[in-house]
């Protein structure tokens, strides 16, 4: 239970710079009373909203809280208690505060001034602004009593003072994390989709690699094959050429050997040339001489004829020589010639020999490197062996994501349940089912206290069914204004007698501002003075009326507020 203390402020509405005090527990009935505009609903109402939720209960500007004369320095302090724990929340204007104090100590304050005062409303006061105000006022001509709210409005209120808005907040986190888990599966779906893809790629990349290197090593075999073959043919070739060469084997040994001997013969015929060129000059010299040059001597003609006739037969048998000489050179050389032909002939072999041992040599290599590639597995194998490894990863990658999908679509599938369950149409409705027949029954059983005799009923979707002595139906707006005023009463009560039930909401302070100025007659004043008396008992009741020398002996306390030099004062 909430058991508000005191509320106190200076520079607030119409009243000035020192503090105002107000006990709520002085008494348990006050008269509250005062012209227009001498701040009756600053002091108990707008005073007391804006301490607690940062507005004003009227619909004021939150600026124009500010006295106008100092405009500055307005604050506001409001104690209560909840169980043991004391409570003080300072709630100022120029300069700008908020603090709230528990058991004398200043809570720790938030970055957000938001999230300081969800604190305050969410873990404190465990009750909102429009709860508060159906609870603890009624007849402000700013208050929306509860039969003119919407249906959602209706339903927030009737949440709040059931304490069972939990649900609305669990049901905010449970759709949060639904949304979040949906996102989760969402992408690992696409994950797996994706891996899935990756996988299917990889296997037709092994299996085209796979086809290439059957293929290949195939053309490779082949290849060998038909290598093998072309060596064998060189070889058979080969063979040929080295018996082709064989006859051939001493021509260039005999072409030396001739070579040899015409170089012989030449020299001889060169020396047997010279010497017949001295033959001949000797021949010259005796025929052209009879006196010795160098003796002087007389050169007979029987010496002449004896040196002629030998240099003749030496002449004779020298050219006899160099043309026995010169047929034997010219048969060599004719030898020779068939030798040059048979060299070159040897030599071409020989070419074609060199040419069909580098054909081998060659088609050997090939062969050896054709073989070596084969035994390597044509090269295939390292990108065979990547792509299953690949493969294998994503398999593993995908295995793990069908695991998380697994958790993720069985948690998915739990926060459905509990979405569903925390739904209005969930366990909130079971809850308020429970206790719209007790919430009828306190309605009308005030109804009956205030002699207003109908049958009023709430159903699961908050609309009314008002039924007369004579089971006429009627809606709310079909009655007159001190009829609705005593419906609104009724309501005001039975949220706050279930708020005790719940202990949730539940506080001491009732504010009926100008209820009795209006529609009610002097039997309705009546009736509902003998509902506050009761309350009273458990409640601290604030009456702020017009008609003060009409009830004032009525009431054991008053509080009368009047304005002296524009500030407004209370005695």
């Amino acid at each position: 239970m909430i058991t508000f203390k005191t509320v106190k402020f200076k520079n607030f509405g119409s009243f000035g710079n020192y503090f105002t005090e107000i006990d709520f527990c002085s008494d348990n009935m006050t008269l509250v009373s005062g012209s227009n505009g001498h701040g009756k609903s600053y002091a108990l109402l707008d005073s007391i909203t804006f301490a607690l939720f940062g507005k004003p209960f009227r619909k004021i500007n939150i600026p124009q809280l500010i006295n106008t004369m100092n405009n500055k320095d307005c604050v506001v302090h409001l104690k209560f208690e909840i169980y043991e724990d004391e409570y003080e929340i300072v709630r100022g204007l120029k300069p700008k505060k908020f603090e709230i104090r528990k058991n004398g100590e200043l809570m720790e304050q938030s970055a957000k001034a938001k999230d300081y005062q969800k604190l305050l409303e969410e873990q404190i006061l465990k009750m909102n602004y429009k709860s508060f105000t159906q609870i603890v006022t009624l007849g402000s001509s700013s208050f929306v009593p509860f039969m003119q709210l919407s249906a959602v409005d209706r339903r927030e209120v009737i949440e709040d003072i059931l304490d069972i808005n939990i649900f609305s907040c669990m049901n905010q986190i449970i759709k949060a994390k639904l949304s979040m888990v949906k996102n989760v599966v969402r992408e690992l779906e696409n994950s797996i989709e994706v891996l899935s893809e990756k996988i299917n790629v990889q296997e037709q990349t092994i299996q085209s690699f796979s086809e290439k290197k059957k293929e290949t090593e195939s053309n490779l075999t082949n290849k060998i094959d038909q290598l093998k073959i072309e060596i064998q043919q060189f070889t058979d070739e080969l063979e040929i050429l080295n018996d082709s060469l064989s006859p051939y084997t001493n021509v260039e040994a005999n072409q030396g050997k001739i070579k040899s001997k015409m170089n012989k013969f030449e020299s001889s015929i060169v020396s047997l040339i010279k010497d017949k060129k001295k033959h001949i000059s000797s021949v010259s010299f005796y025929a052209d001489n009879s006196t010795c040059p160098t003796c002087s001597q007389k050169i007979t003609n029987e010496l002449k004829t004896d040196k002629l006739s030998t240099l003749d037969e030496s002449i004779l048998e020298i050219e006899s020589n160099i043309s026995t000489f010169k047929e034997d050179y010219s048969e060599l050389k004719s030898s020779l010639e068939e030798l040059n032909q048979e060299f070159l002939v040897s030599k071409n072999i020989e070419a074609n020999i060199r040419e069909k041992n580098n054909e081998i040599n060659a088609a050997n290599k090939y062969m050896n490197s054709l073989i070596e590639s084969t035994s390597e597995e044509s090269g295939f194998e390292d990108s065979i062996t990547e792509c299953e490894n690949k493969k294998q990863k994503y398999v593993e990658e995908k295995t793990l994501s069908l695991e998380r999908t697994e958790k993720q679509k069985n948690l998915k599938s739990n926060l459905d349940v509990l979405f569903m369950l925390l739904k209005d149409s969930g366990i909130k409705a079971k809850i308020i089912k429970n206790y719209l027949p007790v919430i009828n029954d306190i309605i009308n059983t005030y109804l009956n206290r205030m002699n207003f005799f109908v049958s009023f009923t709430l159903d699961e979707e908050f609309n009314e069914e008002i039924k007369s002595r004579h089971r006429d139906t009627f809606s709310y707006m079909n009655f007159s204004e001190g009829e609705k005023s005593r419906i609104d009463l009724a309501i005001l009560l039975a949220w706050r007698k279930i708020a005790k039930i719940k202990n949730s909401a539940h506080c001491n302070l009732l504010i009926l501002d100008e209820i009795f100025d209006s529609s009610l007659d002097s039997v309705g004043v009546d009736d509902l003075m003998k509902v506050l008396r009761d309350l009273s008992e458990e409640s601290n009741i604030f009456v702020i009326t017009h008609k003060s020398d009409q009830l004032a002996d009525r009431f054991n306390n008053s509080m009368t507020f009047f304005k002296n030099n524009n500030f407004s004062r209370m005695k």
